[in-house]
């Protein structure tokens, strides 16, 4: 049917049904607009509603509402849904209007709005339509919650635009800025996930019960944001989202979201009976999108074996979002031996940091809002963690060039100490309850330094700020700890170990606050032993999340708040350099990979290796190349860290002399010129295997085509680009008095970066540089890093 051949039908069985009016007095919509509690519900579609057997008209006479007008199709009987929809509709409008006519083209039903029964007056007529009207606004109070109800039973069109706009409406509370840190999602950014896809197509399939499981703050609220915002143009899949944080049952809370934004006043039990109805229908799939569930939650456990029973069909599908020790504890029985229900109905989905795909689309989605990164990002691990990526675009989104929309912000490869900083100067930290992260921090170090803590929690703690709940009331009060609790600053959880833990999740504002403790003790500290102060710093901060800028940062704390950082401190740094060694067979190991948690691994004879996953031993065999012994580079954060500070300008004044020297070009020299990687090797193989050359004197460099991998290489690319051109000559003539093959390989490469930069002058300078002074000396030394 054309939209010319509907209309002419329309107006027939307009006429047919009204035959008594004027016809000049009489118009129609196709599609109108009433409340629903706060939001608004769009109900039109024309030919597409009427494929489906029925449309529904808002009819007007002489510009007041007169009907809806409930149109089926020819030979389509009419029935008692089409009166109680029809009902429903017109008691939500304002004003209400008087009638609900259902037609066919040949048989004609007329009700009364406010009592749903027929109207059929002796003569129906004007003075007849008068006197309902008069009636109508006297009885106007029909029952708002039963027209609801029909309308979300039975109608997709509303219950699917409802819960819709009641989910948009609960991810825009917790949308913010760039720079609103506090807040988990920035406006218009989301990064897509395969996670996301794979949930998809399994609820698509029917499956009821899906879960996404992964560490804490790698994106599975962003999960359920991304399958809401897929899914909200569809006709096949409404996402409702809640947020198990309300710490009442689901069927609680699914019943005070509806009471209060739909104007529909339910129960718990109405709300399953609710649900329960939906799930059986033949109409689109609801969709709860569970967030932030945490231990101990048997109410909810209930509720879910509840929902993915067999009394509920397959027209309601839940997808819940898990930390990984939550999940283990959920989808297990007790007793650990065999799957729980929940563990036995569910799809279980892991999601780890960013893989490379993923993290090339987040580069394209970054760069479509004007953040890029110089080459060589794609090798950080640090950056494949979604809530580190986060902070590093806020603080160029903070600066005043930012608004420039013809600018793109080059941000560094390396997360640096500027995202502390920044994170710190997002928040108040004199207003509770943000100012008890400082004590959380206290704790946080303190279970750190607990020589006694479980090796599962260790590794935990590289991953994750956390604390053990015991240490955590050494310092904070349990009234205190509630608040944070209640204000979402930190999350119960269990520890691998099974120890109950708090989860901190503002990461980066504990990260500053774990800084500023550090430096605090550092000041008190190295005025006792300078030398025993840096070990002590070096050993905490190892096993941190950024810990190497964790540890930077709070060496420049220390310094301005003692005016001044003891140089035997520095030293101590400097004068442990990273250095090889050889594991003996029988070495006992512990690693986390994503999707399996934990696992022990056992070091055999020549390469070989024997790995415990999930209670199961495997044996790897190393390749050819690989045979002999197993080796490693210890103690690589003391150059780490210093590779940070480098990049910071910072003066070395004698004691009781107020002349000093610029000391930063001087850590550059020392630690640019180590002939190890200096990165974190943590992460996948792929990313751990990078192109690098082998030097003669022993050991690697980077290969200029992997771009900026090391924060040493991106300190030379910031001091290059921010010194004058009188200091930046010095810098060459000292660097080249001696040869330092590692060191010339990474000033090449800074110098590259450097030659593209938007300041003519100096691009001009570091290209004459490298082509008159660094490429002779390479071509002589390390000619094989010249290649194209």
């Amino acid at each position: 049917m054309t939209e010319a051949q509907l209309e002419a039908q329309l107006r027939a069985a307009i006429t047919q049904a009204f035959p008594w009016l004027p016809s000049q007095g009489i118009s129609h919509q196709l599609s109108f607009t009433f409340k629903l509690g706060h939001n608004e519900v769009t109900v039109g579609g024309a030919l597409k509603n009427l494929a489906r057997a029925r449309l529904d008209v808002l009819i007007s006479f002489q510009g007041k509402h007169l009907a809806i007008f409930e149109l089926k199709r020819p030979g389509v009987a009419i029935t008692d849904d089409d009166r109680d929809q029809g009902l429903s509709y017109a008691r939500m409008l304002h004003p209400q209007p008087p009638l609900v006519v259902v037609s066919n083209g040949t048989d004609v039903s007329m009700y009364e709005t406010f009592s749903g029964n027929l109207w059929n007056p002796a003569i129906k007529s004007e003075t007849a339509l008068k006197s309902l009207v008069e009636n109508s606004t006297k009885m106007a109070t029909a029952n708002l919650k039963e027209a609801v109800g029909t309308l979300m039973g039975s109608d997709p069109i509303v219950w699917m635009q409802a819960v819709r706009q009641v989910t948009q409406q609960s991810f825009d509370e917790f949308t913010g800025d760039w720079g609103d840190l506090g807040l988990p999602f920035v406006r218009e950014f989301l990064l897509p996930r395969k996670a996301t896809r794979a949930a998809l197509k399994a609820l698509q399939e029917k499956r009821r019960l899906v879960s996404v499981e992964s560490q804490p703050f790698l994106g599975k609220s962003h999960v359920l944001r991304e399958l809401a915002e897929l899914t909200c143009q569809g006709q096949d899949i409404a996402v409702l989202y809640l947020d198990a944080d309300a710490g009442i049952s689901l069927f609680d809370q699914l019943a005070r979201i509806v009471s209060d934004v739909l104007d529909w006043p339910l129960s718990g039990a109405e709300a399953e009976h609710w649900l329960k109805q939906l799930s059986n229908s033949d109409g689109p799939q609801l969709i709860l999108a569970i967030d932030h569930i945490g231990p101990d939650r048997d109410d909810l456990r209930r509720d879910l074996e509840t929902l993915t029973s067999n009394s509920f069909g397959d027209s309601v599908g839940v997808l819940i979002a898990l930390d990984d020790t939550v999940a283990e504890s959920m989808m297990q029985q007790q007793s650990g031996r065999a799957p729980s229900r929940i563990g036995r109905r569910a799809i279980r989905l892991n999601l780890d940091v960013l893989d490379d795909q993923e993290f090339g689309v987040a580069e394209r989605v970054l760069l479509d809002h004007r953040f890029g990164f110089v080459k060589g990002a794609k090798f950080s691990e640090e950056l494949r963690v979604p809530w580190i990526l986060r902070t590093m675009a806020a603080y160029p989104a903070s600066l005043p060039n930012y608004r420039n929309e013809d600018l793109v912000a080059a941000m560094s490869p390396v997360p640096g100490m500027e995202v502390l900083e920044f994170a710190e100067s997002r928040f108040d930290l004199s207003q509770a309850p943000f100012n008890r992260y400082y004590e959380l921090a206290q704790a946080i170090l303190a279970d750190i330094q607990d020589q006694e803590r479980p090796y599962q929690l260790k590794l935990e703690l590289s991953e994750t700020f956390l604390v053990r709940r015991k240490f955590a009331l050494e310092h904070l009060a349990v009234s205190e700890l509630n608040e944070m609790v209640k204000h979402g600053l930190v999350r119960e959880s269990k520890s691998e170990a099974g120890d109950n833990v708090l989860v901190v999740r503002l990461p980066q504002l504990m990260a500053a606050q774990i800084a500023d403790c550090l430096a605090r003790d550092l000041v008190v500290r190295s005025r006792k032993d300078p030398e025993d102060a840096a070990d002590w710093l070096i050993s905490v901060t190892e096993s941190l999340p950024m810990g190497d800028v964790i540890a930077a940062v709070s060496l420049a704390g220390s310094a301005i708040q003692n005016q001044g950082l003891d140089v035997r401190v520095l030293s101590r740094f400097l004068n442990r350099p990273p250095e090889d060694i050889v594991l003996e067979p029988g070495t006992r190991v512990a690693t986390s990979f994503g999707g399996m948690g934990i696992v022990n691994m056992t070091l055999g004879e020549r390469g070989k290796l024997f790995a415990e996953i999930q209670g199961v031993v495997h044996e790897i065999e190393p390749d050819e190349e690989e045979i002999g012994p197993h080796r490693s580079t210890s103690d690589f954060q003391p150059f780490l860290v210093l590779s940070h500070l480098a990049g910071h300008g910072f003066e070395a004044i004698p004691k009781d002399d107020n002349s000093g020297a610029r000391a930063d070009p001087t850590l550059l020299l020392e630690v640019g010129s180590s002939p190890t990687v200096l990165r974190r090797a943590r992460g996948e193989l792929q990313r751990l295997s990078i192109p690098v050359h082998e030097l003669d004197g022993g050991g690697s460099v980077v290969c200029h085509l992997a771009g900026v991998i090391e924060p040493i290489t991106w300190s030379m690319i910031r001091f290059l680009g921010r010194e004058n051109v009188k200091m930046l000559d010095e810098f060459i003539d000292i660097a080249t008095l001696e040869i330092r093959p590692a060191f010339l390989v990474r000033l090449d490469l800074a110098l590259r970066q450097t030659s593209s930069s938007n300041d003519h002058a100096r691009a001009q300078w570091a290209q004459s540089v490298r082509k008159d002074i660094i490429e002779p000396l390479l071509r002589e030394y390390v000619s094989e890093t010249l290649h194209s």
